[in-house]
């Protein structure tokens, strides 16, 4: 019996949808339209799927662990819209977060139909080749590929600041992965190897500091987890020795001044006294920056004088650069309590059985967390879009079999269960 024109249909829309959600990490860096487009592409490709299928995906993806507390947390962001009323970028700013949470739903529902591991993977691959590639272009030639020129990969605000984004998850990611799984055969194992080795060097280089120490928690963090397994503890001693000795080498050179973390203590006290005033519902995302700078200018909290002597007090900042403070100050607790019920949700799922590519999943959450400590804003658009990246990966139908060398067809007896 021949198949159905719409069964193909559906088949040519997940694998679509599939390859354009592998393209992230690469669209990332390559600047806000590229991954923007591609996180509507998904969501759109997902409907017309169901569409074309005649399915209703919406009530067996509600079943998956992480989809309930992700609708709640965007619920959440709407609830505190709705109490607070929209700030200076308007009420389409936090209605369309739901893309993010769109495009994560469909790859977690695709992934319950292809092996959708394998082309993320594939695309953490591609993201940082196509880094590297822009990286040298940009100093060789004055340029990227895409005619951006070289002082946008001097500024941490850039491509610079996104690939560190990118290459402090991947680097600790492939190298847990490369030292749990022994199914790995040895020239993988070296490539694997060599990714890290890319993800460090691209690291130091952009003098994210943030990202750097992020990164180096997360593998520290792999080395304690392996010792429980009984891993060598030569091997291990050496691993930890060399982790630290890179560490405060880097300390040594690039942490000569904290006027950085003086700049985020008052930052800190002003977003304290918003969350103090607001601390149910918070004062909304898009109106952050109004609130801030309100509460900065009212008189209300006393600058911060450094022991150096030099009084801080910035008036205006886009972010809380603390991820529980951002999250408490903009949404409130019910926002917090969303986010940790989902973040919990995905470590559940993670260290559930963290085998072959799994394994590397050990390092993210650390990762994630001590980058919240000082640093970037999860509401940001390109480091939302790679939070939903990695819970996806997080939250693929599992238990997975080895990497294929071509993202295929795949019947999967295993799905997540409910945790």
């Amino acid at each position: 019996m021949s198949e159905r024109p719409e069964s193909k249909w559906a088949l040519r829309l997940d694998k679509f949808c599939a390859f354009s959600g592998a393209l992230i990490p690469a669209a990332t860096i390559a600047g806000n339209v590229a991954f923007e487009s591609l996180v509507g592409l998904v969501g759109l490709g997902w409907i017309v799927r169901g569409i074309l299928s005649k399915e209703n995906p919406v009530r067996p993806i509600l079943k998956h662990p992480l989809a309930l507390p992700w609708l709640v947390w965007f619920f959440t962001i709407i609830l505190s819209l709705l109490v607070n009323g929209p700030g200076a970028k308007g009420w389409g700013h936090d209605i369309a977060f739901f893309r993010y949470v769109l495009f994560g739903l469909a790859l977690l529902d695709i992934s319950q139909r292809l092996p959708l591991h394998t082309y993320l993977l594939w695309g953490l691959v591609g993201g940082m080749i196509w880094a590297v590639v822009n990286m040298m272009s940009a100093y060789i030639f004055g340029h990227d590929l895409i005619g951006k020129p070289l002082i946008r990969y001097a500024e941490k605000m850039k491509e610079c600041g996104r690939i560190a984004g990118l290459a402090g998850y991947v680097g600790p990611f492939f190298l847990a992965w490369a030292m749990s799984d022994r199914k790995l055969s040895k020239l993988r194992r070296i490539v694997m190897i060599g990714i890290v080795t890319v993800c460090l060097v691209l690291l130091f280089q952009s003098h994210v500091r943030t990202m750097i120490i992020g990164s180096f928690a997360g593998m520290f963090f792999f080395f304690l987890y392996q010792s429980k397994k009984r891993m060598r503890n030569l091997v291990l001693s050496g691993i930890v020795g060399f982790t630290v000795a890179c560490g405060a080498i880097y300390m040594d050179k690039g942490f000569g001044s904290l006027s950085s973390f003086y700049d985020r203590v008052y930052y800190w006290k002003v977003v304290w006294a918003m969350c103090l005033d607001n601390p149910i519902f918070g004062v909304g995302v898009s109106s952050f920056q109004d609130a801030y700078t309100d509460m900065a200018t009212s008189g209300r909290i006393m600058p911060f004088e450094a022991p150096n002597g030099r009084i801080y007090e910035l008036k205006t900042v886009m972010h809380a650069h603390n991820i529980v403070l951002m999250l408490l100050s903009s949404t409130g607790l019910l926002g917090l309590g969303a986010f940790s019920w989902l973040f919990v949700r995905a470590l559940r799922l993670i260290y559930r059985e963290p085998k072959e590519w799994r394994a590397g999943l050990i390092t993210w959450p650390i990762i994630f967390v001590v980058i919240g400590l000082t640093g970037w804003n999860i509401f940001g658009n390109w480091y939302q879009v790679l939070f939903a990246y990695f819970l996806v990966l997080a939250g693929c139908s599992f238990y997975s079999l080895p990497v294929p060398l071509n993202p295929g067809i795949s019947s999967f007896d295993d799905r997540v269960d409910n945790v």
